[in-house]
């Protein structure tokens, strides 16, 4: 009997090694074009590495929406270009919880008061943390651990980006931003630089980053490039594909997914799924621009159908300036109903505000675009 109980116990024990082992982090690039936004999960800690472009807040919300995402441990933007911080603003006003608001503590070429997350954060009434080199975030299961920059960079924007080493029980990656040949000879010389499983590939597979030398350190199973051939041709590079495939990587394109590129890391082993479409609920095709003024700097819309529709998560788009307004959640618009969302600059009251100035051009062309909540275009005007 005494035997059977170890032999038992003995059993257990494997079981409860045996899932601990089996403990995952993954890393979902979505394809946002010529962009960046990557969703980091290890245990119950998420993070969200960029937001991709404005143009592009569709593609992010409609992952968060599928997923069931309301909650974020953090959002980290590695610099400020427009590619990379594009979907801040749309994300501050949509409602889903930010435990904190991660951005590089160097930039160039921004005063730090327009700075994209300084403004985003304004909405939401939160503050940015500035992050250097040593400094570290938790994660489940480990840590997330700033490289670099190490010091400030005022020719090129791309080497003040935040360069990340994600270390778990899982497995390591790292997050190269668009990092260039001159934050990475830094890198490289200061010998912080080492292996990871995973590597996202600094500047969208483009030939001014990703050396021989930072190949050789990282050795990574898994390379992945977030961008689109469409938006710019010479990404990524047949050079930096070569190389990395060279030294063994499986490279992935987020343009050759539908939704994004899955890596999933277990026990140091990384896999990758190329991610189709989501499946997404039915349109409702009810919901119009039903008028605009330049003037008043207002629009409005109307539903046209028997039913109440909610529109949390919805959004206006504008195409000149390429601002964005993010239904509120629990936002409804009854049949007949019509909403009228003024901007700061629209005297008087509306039904909801567009909390900028001077939205809609009153001198040039300027099309408004509404948006479900999966980024599905619903009217223009």
């Amino acid at each position: 009997m005494k035997r059977w109980l170890l032999v038992l116990l003995a059993l257990c024990i494997l079981c409860v090694t045996g899932a601990a082992a089996a403990e995952e982090t993954t890393l979902l690039a979505l394809n946002v074009g010529k962009a960046d936004c990557l969703l980091l999960e290890s245990g119950s800690t998420r993070y969200m590495i960029d937001t991709g472009t404005a143009e592009s807040w569709g593609t992010v919300s409609a992952a968060l929406r599928t997923r069931g995402i309301t909650h974020l441990d953090g959002v980290i933007l590695t610099h400020t270009d427009k590619d990379h911080a594009g979907g801040l603003w749309p994300l501050a006003m949509s409602g889903v919880a930010v435990d904190h608001w991660y951005a590089s503590a160097y930039y160039t070429d921004v005063k730090t008061s327009k700075h994209p997350m300084v403004l985003a954060t304004a909405l939401c009434e939160a503050e940015v943390t500035w992050l250097k080199a040593g400094d570290s975030l938790p994660i489940d299961g480990g840590t997330i651990t700033v490289l670099g920059p190490m010091e400030a960079n005022d020719d090129s924007e791309n080497d003040n980006s935040l360069v990340l080493y994600v270390e778990t029980k899982a497995g390591t990656m790292l997050l190269a931003g668009d990092m260039e040949f001159a934050e990475e000879r830094t890198l490289l010389a200061a010998k912080a630089l080492k292996h990871a499983d995973v590597l996202k590939v600094a500047h969208h597979g483009r030939d001014d980053a990703t050396s021989s030398s930072l190949v050789r350190n990282v050795t990574p199973q898994v390379a992945v490039i977030s961008t689109s051939t469409e938006e710019r041709d010479d990404t990524p590079a047949e050079s930096v594909v070569s190389l990395l495939t060279s030294y063994g990587a499986k490279v992935a394109v987020t343009q050759d997914a539908g939704e994004g590129v899955l890596v999933t890391l277990t026990d140091g082993i990384a896999n990758v799924t190329m991610l189709s479409e989501a499946q997404l609920p039915a349109e409702v095709s009810s919901i119009v621009i039903s008028d605009r003024s330049n003037a008043q700097d207002t629009v409005s819309i109307r539903n046209n159908g028997e039913a109440t529709v909610e529109l949390s998560g919805w959004y206006l788009y504008s195409d000149r300036g390429k601002e964005i307004f993010v239904f509120p959640e629990g936002t409804t618009i009854a049949p007949g109903q019509t909403i009228n969302i003024g901007t700061l600059s629209t005297p008087g009251e509306t039904d909801l505000l567009w909390p900028d100035e001077n939205v809609w051009h009153d001198k040039k062309e300027d099309t408004a675009y509404l948006f479900d909540a999966y980024g599905r275009e619903m009217d223009s005007l």
